[in-house]
Order: C-alpha cells, then sequence, then structure tokens
C-alpha cells in the first residue's frame, strides 16, 4: 500500500478586515510661553500674586511656560469615542487648584487632566461621562485658542474651569440642549457629597449669529461647600464681516457660604479680528462683586473693577503665532471699613497696567 498522504492543512483565517479595526487616534497639541511684567508694580517688588489675575496672577515680573498641551481622540466609529487631555505648566496650577491655595509655591503642581471623558452618540442624542469644560463664558483654557493672551474678571472669578460628572445634549446644525449632573465647582472628587446641576441651550441660526444660555444650581445640604450656589451666563456671538466677530457676554452668581448670603455680577464684550496673518482680539469687562467674596480684595466691599484689553498678534507661519498684549484693570468703586477706597490692586494702587509677549506653536 501506498503512503497515506498527508491530511490537508486548512489556511489560517484572514486577519479582520481593515474596515473592520479599531482606527488609529488621532493627536494634537500646542506649546504656549511669554513673558509678562506687572509695569505698575513698585520696583523691587517682583514677588506675590496680582490680584484679581488668572493664568498670569504669579507674573509680577516672570517669564512663564503657560502650556504643553497634548490632545489625544480616539474615534471607534461615529457612535463610539474618547477624549484625553493634558496640560503641563503654570496655567495647569491654576486650573487643578493649586496657584490659588499655595501661593507661587503651588506651580510646582503644574500638571492637570483638563479633559477626560467619554462619549456614546447613537444619533443627535448624546451622552458624555468623565471631566469635561464649563458651559459657561467666552474665554478657554486653550490659551492658543483665546482671544488675548491673559484672561478676564469673569473667566477667572466669576465661571468654573471644569467638571467631573455626567451630562446628556441634543445637538443639531442649530440648537443645543444639554443638562447634566456634577461633583461641584472645580471638584474633582465630591468631597461633601452634594451634588450641582448644569444645563444649557445654545442657538445657532446662522454662522453669523449665536447665543448660548447656561445655568449652574448647587442641590447639596447645608454642609455643602457650594451650598446655595447659583450661576447664570450668557453668551453669544456676533459675525459682522468675515473677519470682524464681537462676542459678548452677562454673568450673574449668587452663593450662601459661612452664613454669608452674597451675589456677583459680570458684564464683557470681546471683539475679534483677522485678516490674513494679522489678529486682533480685544476685551472690555466690568465685574461687580458687592461683598467681595469673588475678588478678594482685602475685605473690600462694593467693588466695581473694569478691565480692558488688547492683544494684537500675527502668525509667522507653520502654526507659529507671536503675540503682544497691553492690559489695564482698575477699581471703580470699592470700600473697607465704611471708607470709600480703591486701593487694592499691586502696591497699594487704584490700577495696575501690565503687558505681555507670548508666543504658541500649534501641532
Amino acid at each position: 500500500m501506498g503512503a497515506i498522504p498527508p491530511t490537508p492543512v486548512e489556511e489560517a483565517a484572514p486577519a479582520a478586515d481593515d474596515a473592520a479595526a479599531s482606527p488609529a487616534p488621532k493627536v494634537n497639541g500646542y506649546v504656549e510661553t511669554g513673558y509678562h511684567l506687572l509695569a505698575s508694580h513698585p520696583k523691587g517688588q517682583g514677588k506675590g500674586l496680582i490680584p484679581l489675575r488668572s493664568y498670569d496672577a504669579s507674573a509680577v515680573n516672570s517669564f512663564l511656560l503657560h502650556a504643553a498641551h497634548l490632545a489625544v481622540t480616539h474615534s471607534l466609529n461615529d457612535q463610539v469615542s474618547a477624549v484625553v487631555e493634558i496640560d503641563a505648566g503654570s496655567d495647569a496650577a491654576v486650573t487643578n487648584g493649586m496657584l490659588g491655595t499655595a501661593g507661587i509655591a503651588g506651580a510646582q503642581y503644574a500638571f492637570d487632566i483638563q479633559e477626560a471623558y467619554l462619549t456614546y452618540k447613537p444619533s443627535e442624542f448624546s451622552i458624555t461621562a468623565g471631566k469635561f469644560v464649563t458651559y459657561e463664558g467666552i474665554e478657554v483654557i486653550e490659551g492658543p485658542l483665546n482671544p488675548t493672551l491673559t484672561r478676564g474678571f469673569l473667566f477667572g472669578l466669576a465661571e468654573p474651569f471644569t467638571h467631573v460628572g455626567v451630562k446628556a445634549h441634543y445637538t443639531t446644525d442649530k440648537f443645543d440642549v444639554g443638562v447634566g449632573v456634577i461633583n461641584g465647582w472645580d471638584q474633582m472628587i465630591d468631597l461633601n457629597g452634594g451634588k450641582m446641576i448644569m444645563a444649557r441651550a445654545a442657538v445657532t441660526p446662522s454662522d453669523k449669529f449665536m447665543a448660548a444660555l447656561s445655568g449652574y444650581v448647587d442641590i447639596g445640604d447645608a454642609a455643602d461647600a457650594d451650598h446655595g450656589l447659583i450661576s447664570i451666563d450668557l453668551t453669544g456671538m456676533g459675525k459682522l464681516s468675515d473677519d470682524f466677530a464681537l462676542w459678548f457676554q452677562g454673568n450673574f452668581g449668587h452663593s450662601k457660604v459661612a452664613g454669608l448670603s452674597a451675589s456677583w455680577w459680570g458684564l464683557g464684550v470681546q471683539p475679534t479680528y483677522t485678516s490674513g496673518d494679522f489678529t486682533f482680539g480685544g476685551r472690555v469687562e466690568l465685574f461687580g462683586d458687592p461683598k467681595g467674596v469673588r475678588s478678594g480684595l482685602a475685605g473690600a466691599t462694593k467693588d466695581t473693577i473694569l478691565n480692558i484689553t488688547a492683544t494684537p498678534g500675527y502668525n509667522l507661519g507653520g502654526g507659529f503665532v507671536a503675540r503682544f498684549e497691553l492690559r489695564l484693570d482698575t477699581v471703580l468703586s470699592g470700600q473697607a471699613g465704611g471708607v470709600d477706597y480703591k486701593k487694592f490692586l499691586a502696591g497699594g494702587k487704584s490700577t495696575q497696567v501690565s503687558i505681555g509677549v507670548g508666543a504658541h506653536y500649534m501641532f
């Protein structure tokens, strides 16, 4: 008998079709740096924090690495996606709350997970869970996307930065309605068990106009650090030409903390202009803080504060942009000890003037 022929070996199953394979994540980011000088500060006093300021609060006379920002986005398909955004630099020390609690030494904690969330979007409806940025305001954490080099009073004093929780949205090309439950105002971990409700309704009837009404309300008990906190914000934009847009904002807040009931308000406009490689961002803001709970200006009350900022910039090519900024902050009214007193700012003055030079590269 002849030899038994070998059993045929089945070919291995082909690899999963490329179309069904998980796509590669998208990676982008930026680096932003700058030099800031508080020109109105007394000579020889180059230390301390600048009152009312956020991302440049520690820069009386200093170079800053504002942020090294890295964003990773992955979409498995049209329905499932996730985002992770990480910041390192002096801005992160503000956003994560360490600069405000530890002074300039807090800059050593210059790392923040700005956002990390996952989204399920089967249709116009979507649900997002994780850490995400606020609904409120014109200005943003990402410096290259902000109209000006520094941030205004509303960004730093009247609005939260980020939240941890869950939110649901219904979005079309004309409307966006959302509601969410979060730990609280800039709380990564809820330390008291109370929760906060947030909501937003936005309309975009055309590419020339948009408006968004958003709000927050605390639903915790009297032991909640955010007890009684309410924040309402109206932000919008009118595009007057292809090059020129005018952003506007109105904000009102109220809280009850340690038995103190206090309210604050803010109004702002920010024009933006782009022509070729030239850019311009401006800001005019009024911020009222009748009991000094947000500005924290040496126990002052009946504060009304004005900010005027001008920031021209130029795109040097390839995503590399340089900007210059001139900024004026002034206390229009204020009291301390029942006496009219406006000199709450750096150096015991009622006005502070600063200049800044910044550059960023986006990739």
